[in-house]
Order: structure tokens, then sequence, then C-alpha cells
């Protein structure tokens, strides 16, 4: 096993420094704090900054999942009755225990991407599965998982703590082959990844191992949206060119597929009206991507549907990150997974521009009220982490590049 460690990283170290040379990616090798406060404000809006990227994609997929989790598994006709257009962060329960989530408390989904990005931020830089892993034994009590995470988290904890199970083999116990953990919560992994999709693949593999078995649909369908996160991180990247960008990426099958959500959201004017036909696609037993068709076990969150309506909602706003949220919770079903999915995606590429300055505080008011998170981290000091890591890793591929030009 140490061997394929050591061709994988060689092989990612490869594919990265091609990033750097071919001219994708381009930072400023300072301190995290020379990118936060006034000289942000000065940035065009319209091109926002590598680290307002970060935030943005950071600050989105946490809102619209402590906005989209009050209503989960709600169908959308409930929402509208309850709120018309439900745009508020609320308290709400969870998880069968005996506590409330205040408003603006994120769920398991950001617990997770959380652990990733504490595993980074600690590395500054790129991770394994083993890194993860160890982060999650030194940080996670097991007493406080159940206010916030799923049973199977709390089980593959135990698995991990055993010593028994290699953490590259702890997704073969998994029981949800289908689950959405590769798009939902994986931002993390492609911040790191910025500009870089074969790294971000690969890291795809490499980190999904801890949560999927190897025959799981999660990688496939993981691939094409990290992709498009990496993507949307570019200087260049256009709405158009996102969407293209995870259809390339993606298998025919799966690219069909995709094509036919993108091609129910094309009709229609508003983006709100983009829900009843796109969740038909996937609750109607005659349609050929029927979710309940697909799965045997935890029918309630699947990779399928999350990520097309997610490019679905991207592409319908624009990459608009307060209005990716506003569609996305509004939908009905697997409220939290999509909205997070969707806004990720247009906070790397539009930045934190769009985003209510109100919505920002209230999730950072949930997070220091919330006693049982993993990580009670704000959004900005996760994002100053996150883009400190990605400079030291910049900064050792230009090393890298020096050294083989010398």
């Amino acid at each position: 096993m140490k061997k394929d460690n050591v061709t994988r990283r060689k092989f990612l170290c490869r594919t990265a420094v091609s990033a750097v040379s071919a001219g994708a990616l381009t930072l400023t090798v300072s301190k995290p704090a020379s990118a936060t406060g006034a000289s942000r404000k000065k940035r065009n809006p319209s091109r926002p900054s590598m680290y307002d990227k970060i935030y943005g994609c950071l600050a989105g997929s946490r809102i619209a999942s402590a906005m989209g989790a009050a209503v989960e598994g709600w169908d959308m006709d409930k929402i509208a009755k309850k709120y018309g257009v439900f745009d508020k962060l609320v308290a709400y329960h969870h998880y069968n225990v005996d506590w409330d989530h205040p408003a603006g408390s994120t769920e398991d989904g950001i617990e997770r991407q959380k652990l990733m990005c504490t595993a980074i931020i600690e590395k500054q830089g790129r991770i394994t599965a083993e890194d993860l892993v160890k982060t999650w034994v030194k940080v996670l009590d097991p007493n406080k998982m159940k206010y916030m995470t799923e049973a199977f988290d709390r089980e593959l904890l135990a698995h991990a703590k055993s010593g028994t199970v290699p953490a590259w083999e702890l997704g073969r116990l998994s029981r949800y082959p289908h689950l959405n953990t590769t798009a939902r919560s994986f931002h993390a992994i492609s911040l790191i990844n910025a500009c870089d999709i074969e790294g971000v693949i690969r890291d795809v593999y490499e980190i999904g191992r801890v949560y999927q078995p190897p025959s799981s649909d999660s990688f496939p369908w993981g691939a094409p949206y990290n992709a498009a996160v990496v993507h949307a991180m570019r200087p260049d990247a256009t709405v158009a060119s996102v969407i293209e960008t995870a259809l390339k990426y993606s298998t025919s099958k799966i690219r069909k597929e995709i094509e036919y959500g993108l091609d129910i959201a094309k009709k229609h004017n508003r983006p709100l009206d983009i829900r009843a036909e796109l969740n038909e696609m996937y609750t109607a037993k005659e349609s050929p991507y029927c979710a309940d068709a697909r799965m045997k076990h935890y029918r309630a969150s699947s990779i399928y549907e999350t990520v097309t309506k997610g490019l679905a909602v991207f592409a319908a706003t624009k990459g608009n990150v307060k209005d990716a949220i506003i569609v996305s919770v509004n939908f009905g079903r697997d409220t939290d997974c999509l909205a997070a999915t969707a806004a990720g995606l247009a906070g790397a590429f539009s930045g934190s521009g769009t985003i209510p300055a109100e919505w920002i505080e209230a999730v950072e008011r949930g997070t220091r009220n919330n006693p049982y998170t993993n990580s009670h981290m704000t959004i900005k000091e996760t994002a100053e982490g996150m883009y400190g890591a990605l400079q030291n890793k910049v900064r050792k591929m230009k090393d890298y590049v020096a050294l083989m030009e010398s």
C-alpha cells in the first residue's frame, strides 16, 4: 500500500505543477490576512479574488445547509403554503434528539466539510484518506456527534478508532453507495485544488474511500461536480464554461442525465419555475431517472438528484449565490444537500458579493451558539486558513518547478 501511495503522490504533484506552469493558478504568496479587510474591498466585484471565491464557496454552502435543513424532507407545496417563498434562517430539529439547532446552525454535511477543512489547514496542503481520519480521531466526540451527524458517521468513527480498518477501506463498510457526500460536503477538497481538475478528481477518489465503497456511484458523479467547482475558481470562468466542464468529466450516461436536467432549466425564464419539472424527473415512477427505483437504502439523499439539480440551479441563477440558495431551499425533498451543492458552486464562481451580510452573520452566530459542532471556526477564519494552505501548496509547487528548471 505504501508503494501505491508514493505513486499516487507523484502523480498528484505532476498534475498540480502543470496547473501552475499553465498559468491557471496565480496567488500572491503572503500571509492569509493580507487577503482580507480593505485590500479586498478595492477589487472589482465582477472579478472576485481567489480568497473571495474560497470565502464565497464556504459561506454559500454553509448558509444553504442551515437554511435548507429547516425544511428538509418537505415537498415544495408544503413549503409554499407555510412560507410563500422561504428565505429565512430558522431553528429546526434533527436526528431525534432532545435539542433544537439554533437558527443559522449547519448540519451533518457541513460537519464533514469542516473536518476536511480542519485537516487541510493543519497539513497546509492536500490531504489523504489517512490525514482526514486522523483528524476525525483527534477532534470528534462521539457523545456530541449524535446531535449533529447521522448514525453512519458515528459507525465509521468507531471503526476508525478501533484501528482494525485502514482509512482507505472504511468506505467498504457503507451501506449507502448512492449518497451525495462527494458533492455536498467536498468543497474543501475542491478549494485546495483550485484550478487543478486532474488533482481534484484524484482526491475525490482518494478521500471518498473513507465514506463510500469502491463501486459507489458517488465517485463518477462527484468527479464532474468537483471539476466544475475547481474550474469555477479560474479568473476566466463563465457560467457556460463551468457547466461544460462538468459535462466534459462525466461519463456518457451521467452526461445524458445532467443534460436532461439542464434542458428542463432552459425552458423556464424564472429560476423558481424549474422546480416542479425537475422534481418530477426524480419522483415520477415512469421517469428513467426515478430516484427510488435506483436506491435500496436511505432514499432521501441521492448523488444523482443532487448533482443534476445543483448544476441546473447554478445555470438558471447564473451563479448568483443568494438566488441559488433561495431556489434550492424551495425545491422540497433533500433541500439542505441540494442548496449546499448549488450555492457552494455559485460561491466558488462569483465569490461573496451576492450573499446578504445578515445571512453570513446569522450562520456565524449559529456556529457560536452550537455546543456540539466539531469546529467553532468562523467562515472567515476557515477561509483564511484554506487560503493560507493553498498559498503554501502553490509555494511548494513553484519551488519544485524552479528546481527542475535549474
